[in-house]
């Protein structure tokens, strides 16, 4: 698990355990293989269970949101606002943290308020959040929104603390470094060698702090699961220099040189654009539920899947591959993104 250049597992993991942390999640996920479905592309999968993280129908983002809550805690924040798409599992995740801590959460989302709350919408109201519709869909824009509401509420004398689109600070990243050496040891105890990890990213947070757990463990990238990351937002061009940053500035704050290395992104799988599915995704949905009973959503997890039948034997070169399943499976119940008409 160590490289001679690199900090060792178990010192890493005490630079991770000096940061603040709300513990939420149930971790680890399980760590599983997948043959009926490795069979049908050809590549040894195993799958990393982030859909069951055990809080608010599971997801990834709540591993981001144990750090981020535990720099609010210190930082003495009396609410959390966050924004995202209408369907977004980051806000859903954020709402849940909320409730279970015990603060208010605003929810600044993206397009119009929805005849009916479905999906993520429903889940989040359930959960107590107050949410924004803006009508608006850039991430900009909602940034802007979120930041007139953070200054309105601290006029009136609350301590706001404001988590970015996916929690994607280098302090919300901590939780996929953490999440590196999870893998790392079930890795071990399954008695396999993975030679990468695929995911889809967009916002960067998890794939930052992936990146940076495998080169400060193994710099120059010899050894241990590499990361590839399926770009589901934007470019691969246009995104990998921000997960760069995102990972340097997790080295930062774990002790490391800030310049640890490119990351590594593919395109090709995005379709029409973030958060609309693809024909390739809905297959790659549909193939694996039925061959493993896991469902994933049709928007974000699905992409990365697509990459993994298109790609998988490639990407693994001749050792397991891990698929790591981000969640968002509430997604598939909401009216904007219906799978099966009669």
């Amino acid at each position: 698990m160590d490289s001679a250049n690199g900090v060792t597992a178990d010192e890493l993991a005490r630079r991770l355990s000096a940061r603040p942390r709300v513990r939420l999640a149930r971790l680890p996920t399980p760590l599983h293989p997948a043959r009926r479905f490795s069979a049908e592309v050809g590549a040894e999968v195993w799958l990393k269970r982030d859909d069951l993280t055990g809080v608010a129908l599971g997801g990834n983002k709540i591993r981001k949101l144990e750090f981020l809550l535990g720099e609010a805690r210190e930082a003495g924040a009396d609410c959390l606002i966050t924004m995202g798409a209408a369907q977004s599992n980051h806000a859903r995740t954020v709402a849940a943290g909320a409730a279970m801590s015990g603060l208010p959460c605003h929810l600044v989302l993206g397009g119009d308020r929805p005849d009916r709350p479905t999906g993520n919408v429903l889940l989040s109201t359930l959960l107590g959040a107050e949410l924004h519709f803006t009508g608006l869909t850039g991430w900009d824009d909602l940034a802007r929104v979120a930041e007139d509401l953070r200054a309105t509420l601290a006029a009136d004398g609350h301590r706001p603390y404001v988590i970015p689109v996916g929690g994607s600070t280098p302090y919300g990243a901590l939780g996929f470094a953490a999440a590196y050496l999870e893998l790392l040891e079930q890795a071990a105890a399954e008695g396999i060698e993975p030679g990468v990890i695929v995911h889809a990213t967009a916002s960067g947070g998890t794939q930052s702090g992936l990146h940076a757990a495998h080169r400060l463990l193994f710099p120059g990238g010899d050894g241990g699961p590499a990361v590839c990351g399926v770009v589901a937002s934007g470019t691969a061009g246009e995104l990998m220099p921000e997960v760069a940053a995102l990972a340097g500035g997790v080295a930062d704050l774990l002790g490391g040189p800030h310049d640890i290395g490119s990351p590594y992104g593919i395109d090709g799988f995005l379709g029409e654009g973030y958060g609309v599915s693809t024909p390739g995704g809905e297959a790659a949905l549909r193939l694996l539920l039925r061959t493993e009973g896991v469902l994933t959503d049709p928007v974000y997890t699905a992409k990365a899947l697509h990459a993994v039948v298109e790609r998988g034997a490639e990407l693994a070169g001749g050792r397991p591959l891990v698929f790591w399943h981000t969640g968002g499976t509430p997604a598939v119940f909401s009216d904007e993104h219906s799978l099966v008409s009669w």
